[in-house]
């Protein structure tokens, strides 16, 4: 899983996430998924609204975490 993009269009923050298949080093291949999170702090996924993992919220926390002071200081 690598961050792609965090934006906040509301109340809701939307991370992007490129996950990779790799077999022996090599990409097989790739896609994008978005994940939304709102007050209550559960990140679901934007296409089918399901609940994530345990270890992928742990890492949307923390990413959230690390970039949200940019974001907030980026809004009017």
């Amino acid at each position: 899983m690598k961050l792609v993009n965090i934006s906040k269009p509301e109340d809701t923050y939307i991370v992007k996430v490129l996950h990779t298949y790799k077999l022996f080093g090599l990409s097989l291949s790739s896609y994008v998924k978005a994940y939304a999170c709102s007050n209550d702090e559960n990140w679901y996924e934007v296409k089918n609204g399901k609940k994530v993992s345990r270890n992928k919220s742990v890492k949307l926390n923390k990413w959230l975490k690390d970039h949200q002071k940019f974001i907030e200081k980026a809004e009017p």
